[in-house]
């Protein structure tokens, strides 16, 4: 439906796409048109294309763009804006195009440098030079660079295209794949279908408000009226749409609003005389990261609010708790492993507790949610928490859930935790070698009772739940050492499942080769390319297992997927292989041979950690989970390094 707006009913995801790429419209259209979403395409590019986005925002429910100017739209429009990537394929499909005819290319792109240029490069034969911009003049300016390299071939999008020719280069289109189009048309319509839901919840909330007997009044940092129920029109006798926008003293003189905000500190129960009569009313501050943005009062009878509320939160949590694998997609030739299925299949008839123990990646949440779809638990929920994830101070609030006002900054009427969530399903604690000994006599209890009390309350809740852990930890050795109570290993590890590490499984790596390959869509002969690469699969310990098994994979079948004829299947394989090896993952350290043992170790694991966190983006969780040590050990040695200095 291009150039017609303002059509479509309420329900229908309505998708813009703004870019001068003729072979990507046609394909978003057909796209679109198979999914049944309303569409608006248009050509135009960077500034233009943001002024186009502002004078059609308001019939979208989000727009579709390429690079810079999806970059120059999102900047310019309220609505949500997906850009469709350029992906590693795309790179690779048009490179093929000028393979054998140049040596050397000029890559243009916006914001962000591309992934693997050197892999690239070895694949195809070509040297890519790479230019990021933001604006035309840089793009001309980085031009005329690589023509005066004697480089006349121009790589890019619709724009570079567009700038090579006149200047009298060849500039070459890097299109979008149906598959990259198709990817970013299913972003952009789950992107559509949340903001839908979630103007839809704001709508759900609203009525709340307006239905329900206790009025509410919301300000903002500068003490404005942001919200002012139909209760709160009754209340005060004036109109809402009269009194939001103004300034909350000017229509509540005798509020108090504005000194709840100026002093942080909440006034409860508190007695307020309007027009006349007497109300009990609360004011209290909003905190944003500890930041006071804004005031909320309640006047009348709180408890109905607090029931609403408690409804709706349980109503959203309830959502998203399920399990998806069966013992079935356990895919194995190896004899332990068949074994472990078969064991699964037992424990799945008890209500015992599971331990299973692994080395990440091995596949102990598949087993966790296998047993949990092979018992009469399957139709329940099953709720999933890393307990090495969460920091300690929350981890007893997650799990346990808390009172109104256990402390600062719990939500006035409480939540409820996991194992409430879990009630009539199961629970699965991961890294459970990671909970603080605080915390496990209070797991030991739940386990014993089957029944919790909420951080901060007094009442006893009584739930029904099946409870299976996993860790990559010897628990009992950290029960030798005093680090994990006795009592609770024994009630967590009464059935046990022990997965064996990749390496040990060595059979099983084809197998997994092959059902990775089949997900990726590959069309290629499987059994055939898999056997060929057998010494090479076999050849490699796969420290991350199963889950770097599929990273790879995945790699793998990108990098064949535009050269199908070639056979040189292993020689790719070692290349990706050698990449994640070479790629970050190692360091090189000069060690004084005359220091002691002590300090060389001391050394390396000081590197180490601070290769790690440089990896990972500061994620200490992340560092102490890859590098299989406790957040309190990876903490300990950052201390003592920094104590050094």
């Amino acid at each position: 439906m291009e150039g017609q707006l303002g059509l479509y009913s309420e329900n229908e995801i309505k998708v813009a796409l703004i870019y001068a790429d003729s072979k990507m419209t046609d394909a978003f259209k057909r796209l679109a048109d198979r999914a049944g979403v309303q569409t608006f395409t248009t050509s135009a590019t960077l500034e233009e294309a943001a002024a186009l986005a502002c004078q059609i925002e308001a019939s979208f429910d989000v727009i579709l763009s390429r690079g810079g100017t999806a970059e120059y739209i999102r900047k310019a429009v309220n609505i949500p804006v997906v850009n469709i990537p350029v992906t590693f394929s795309d790179v690779l499909r048009v490179l093929y195009t000028v393979r054998g005819k140049v040596k050397e290319v000029a890559f243009f792109k916006y914001g962000e440098k591309l992934q693997s240029v050197q892999f690239i490069e070895e694949i195809c034969g070509v040297k890519i030079h790479e230019y990021l911009f933001t604006n035309h003049q840089e793009i001309k300016k980085s031009m005329q660079d690589a023509l005066n390299r004697g480089i006349n071939v121009m790589i890019g999008g619709i724009v570079i295209v567009h700038f090579a020719n006149q200047m009298g280069a060849k500039g070459v289109l890097v299109e979008c794949g149906e598959e990259t189009v198709s990817r970013a048309l299913e972003e952009a319509m789950h992107v559509a279908r949340v903001r839908k839901a979630e103007r839809s919840r704001s709508a759900r909330i609203e009525k709340v408000l307006d239905s329900i007997a206790e009025g509410i009044i919301v300000t903002d940092h500068q003490n404005r009226i942001t919200i002012f129920n139909a209760s709160a029109e009754r209340i005060f006798h004036i109109q809402g749409d009269t009194a939001i926008g103004k300034s909350v003293q000017d229509v509540i003189p005798n509020t108090r609003m504005q000194e709840v905000f100026k002093s942080g500190n909440a006034e409860l129960a508190q007695l307020q005389e309007v027009m006349g009569g007497i109300i009990a009313t609360n004011r209290i501050p909003i905190l944003l990261d500890g930041k006071k943005i804004g005031v909320v009062g309640t006047f009348e009878d709180v408890t109905k609010i607090q029931y609403l509320e408690e409804l709706i939160r349980k109503k959203i949590y309830s959502k998203g708790f399920v399990a998806r694998y069966a013992i079935q997609d356990i895919l194995t030739k190896n004899v332990k492993m068949i074994e472990l299925k078969q064991k699964a299949e037992q424990y799945a008839t008890t209500e015992s507790t599971v331990l299973i123990q692994g080395e990440s990646g091995t596949g102990k949440e598949l087993f966790a949610q296998s047993i949990h779809n092979a018992s009469k638990r399957k139709s329940g929920p099953f709720v999933a928490i890393n307990c090495a994830a969460i920091p300690e101070s929350l981890l007893e609030s997650e799990l346990f859930g808390y009172e109104g006002g256990a402390f600062t900054g719990a939500k006035k009427d409480g939540r409820p935790g996991l194992f409430e969530l879990a009630h009539k399903g199961t629970i699965f604690l991961d890294e459970i070698g990671e909970i603080p000994q605080p915390l496990q006599a209070r797991l030991l209890r739940v386990l014993q009772e089957k029944e919790v009390r909420r951080v901060g309350d007094n009442r006893i809740i009584p739930v029904d739940i099946r409870v299976i852990s996993a860790t990559n930890k010897d628990l009992k050795k950290r029960v030798e050492e005093g680090q994990f109570r006795d009592d609770l290993y024994y009630r967590l590890n009464v059935l046990n499942l022990k997965i064996p590490p990749l390496r040990d499984r060595l059979e099983d790596v084809p197998v997994l080769a092959i059902d990775f390959l089949k997900r990726f869509s590959v069309h290629i002969p499987y059994d055939t390319v898999v056997k060929e690469m057998g010494k090479v699969l076999a050849s490699y310990n796969w420290p991350g297992n199963i889950r770097e098994l599929s990273n790879v994979m995945e790699r793998f079948a990108l990098a064949i997927s535009y050269s199908p004829n070639q056979k040189n299947w292993s020689e790719i394989l070692n290349k990706l292989i050698d990449m994640d090896l070479a790629d970050g993952n190692t360091i090189s350290l000069k060690i004084n041979l005359h220091q002691e043992l002590k300090a060389s170790v001391y050394q390396f694991e000081r590197e180490i950690i601070k290769r790690m966190l440089d990896i990972y983006s500061q994620d200490y969780i992340a560092v102490a989970e890859k590098l299989n040590i406790g957040r309190s050990t990876l903490w300990r040695k950052l201390q003592s390094e920094r104590k050094e200095h």
